[in-house]
């Protein structure tokens, strides 16, 4: 009896064996790298709506595609307005913007389903839009004066370092933010009226303008692959030293043991 039953044991380890192969290799087959234009909305121009006490309305569009895993081309459009009045003045802007750029993702990828990013990047944008002011109040010896500015178009071309992070809450669908450093490049000048603000780029009147903007995105599957995506070496080149190859290493030793016979063989004749 106790040979039948170690014989039927035996045989079932044997038939499980491969039956957990096959489970193990169907588990595996079934972990795809999925990856296509990623596409999405920036939350926060709803959302600063409601923080300023002038009138602003705006939205704005983003999408990215991987290239070769850890970077991403980038386009982003949008449109903005503003509505400021105050005592002394009231103020309307109203444009359209684009941004075009590149983001590279310095994290490691650690498996195929990983999708996380922290990106560093760069964007130069550019705005076209129109401003006018009337009710501009102002004193002078004379007394107080009541003056407006006619509309004008305008432009403005603007560059942007941007550092941010991208995470998969779903699949396919991903949470971010980004914090932006801006420059101005050029813009029309106004003899009356310099821009107050430029939609994408913000106010004019800081020194070092920065934005903070938070999204949601999805991903558009269009292709699937089993590769991981290769890292970029940053490393240089690395230069071989012709003196320090085995052929050269091996003759240094050879001469260098001759040259201590050498040396032995005269101490020994003194």
């Amino acid at each position: 009896m106790r040979k039948i039953l170690l014989y039927i044991s035996i045989c079932l380890i044997t038939l499980s064996s491969p039956l957990k192969a096959l489970a193990q290799e169907k588990q595996n087959a079934d972990v795809w790298r999925y990856e296509g234009p990623r596409i999405g909305v920036d939350l926060s121009r709803f959302v600063s709506t409601y923080l300023q006490s002038a009138d602003r309305w705006g939205w704005e569009l983003q999408g990215d595609i991987p290239v070769k895993g850890y970077w991403f081309p980038t386009v982003e459009v949008g449109m903005m307005g503003l509505n400021d009045r105050r005592d002394n003045f009231h103020y309307q802007a109203n444009g359209v913007y684009g941004r075009l750029g590149t983001d590279f993702n310095i994290l490691r990828y650690t498996s195929l389903d990983d999708g996380d990013l922290v990106f560093i990047g760069l964007r130069y944008g550019y705005s076209r839009f129109t401003q006018q002011a009337d009710g501009v109040k102002y004193s002078n010896f004379w007394g107080d004066y009541t003056t407006s500015i006619p509309k004008r178009n305008m432009n403005a071309h603007w560059g942007e370092f941007v550092f941010g992070m991208k995470g998969e809450i779903f699949k396919n669908f991903f949470l971010g933010w980004s914090l932006r450093v801006k420059f101005m490049a050029s813009k029309t000048k106004d003899p009356n009226m310099s821009p107050y603000i430029v939609p994408g780029f913000g106010k004019t009147n800081v020194d070092i303008p920065m934005d903070f903007s938070y999204g949601i995105y999805y991903r558009i599957p269009l292709w699937r692959t089993k590769k991981m995506p290769k890292a970029p070496k940053m490393e240089g080149a690395k230069h071989i030293d012709e003196s320090a190859t085995p052929d050269n290493n091996q003759n240094n030793q050879q001469n260098g043991s001759n040259f201590r016979n050498l040396r032995g063989g005269q101490s020994g004749g003194f």
